[in-house]
């Protein structure tokens, strides 16, 4: 039967959104995955945005809580996995990718004020409970498929945005995090290989301000089956689906 990889896009935790990790350890608890990957920006860090500095909204964003907002998150979620499914430990191995959001902390401790150094020391993302931690755009592989918060256009610094971007500049099966909603694209290779491509970049309820009225996206997680060779079937499950079924 193959494989089941259980894809959880950004979930952009800070103070004052739900926590869509509720809900998805409900589900994950249930299909009982032999992999769990989180594409990154779970630690939103608006505090340390280069995008508002300057600006009145900035001001009472800080770093402690950023840190902190997104550690509960993901201390709520595992709690519901030890409690539903105790024995994920031993049979579930669990990554998370770094997302940019977080590589904003790397670059405040490399460039930023002396005196913010020693707050970042004390308090830090929580990555205990999960197996694997893949630096911010280093390329995982899980059953044949290739995951990075996202790939990188050639000769930029840039993500490539479309599925179908991914499959003719890379002609691998690819998954990304970073851009908001649900994309997918397939091919067939010279050798007669499906190769596939996923870009899903947003699991959480709260709309973002700089979106204005594109906030409508998908929103929600992953599951890929019966992997083989990197081809797999996929399911895409809504937060408002996963809330139903296990929430209300």
């Amino acid at each position: 039967m193959g494989k089941t990889i259980y894809v959880i896009p950004d979930t952009q935790s800070k103070c004052g959104v739900e926590n869509p990790l509720i809900a998805v350890a409900c589900h994950i608890s249930e299909l009982k995955p032999d992999y769990i990957i989180h594409l990154g920006d779970h630690w939103d860090f608006p505090s340390l945005s280069q995008y508002d500095k300057g600006k009145k909204s900035h001001r009472a964003k800080t770093y402690r809580k950023d840190c902190e907002s997104g550690n509960h998150a993901m201390q709520e979620f595992f709690e519901v996995l030890d409690e539903q499914w105790p024995e994920h430990e031993n049979v579930c191995e669990k990554i998370i990718l770094v997302g940019n959001h977080e590589y904003r902390r790397d670059r405040a401790m490399e460039y930023g004020p002396d005196e913010l150094i020693d707050l970042m020391d004390l308090v830090t993302p929580d990555y205990t409970r999960w197996d694997k931690v893949i630096p911010f755009l280093k390329v995982h592989k899980i059953e044949g498929i290739y995951f990075c918060h996202y790939f990188q256009q050639d000769a930029s610094d840039r993500p490539i945005s479309k599925p179908q971007q991914l499959l003719s500049k890379r002609h691998r099966s690819m998954i990304a995090g970073h851009k908001q909603g649900f994309e997918y694209a397939e091919s067939i290779t010279m050798e007669g290989d499906r190769i596939q491509a996923i870009i899903a970049g947003s699991c959480y309820y709260h709309d973002e301000g700089y979106k204005g009225h594109t906030n409508h996206h998908f929103r929600g997680t992953l599951t890929l089956r019966t992997i083989k060779a990197g081809q797999f079937d996929y399911s895409i499950h809504s937060l408002t689906s996963l809330d139903r079924a296990y929430l209300e």
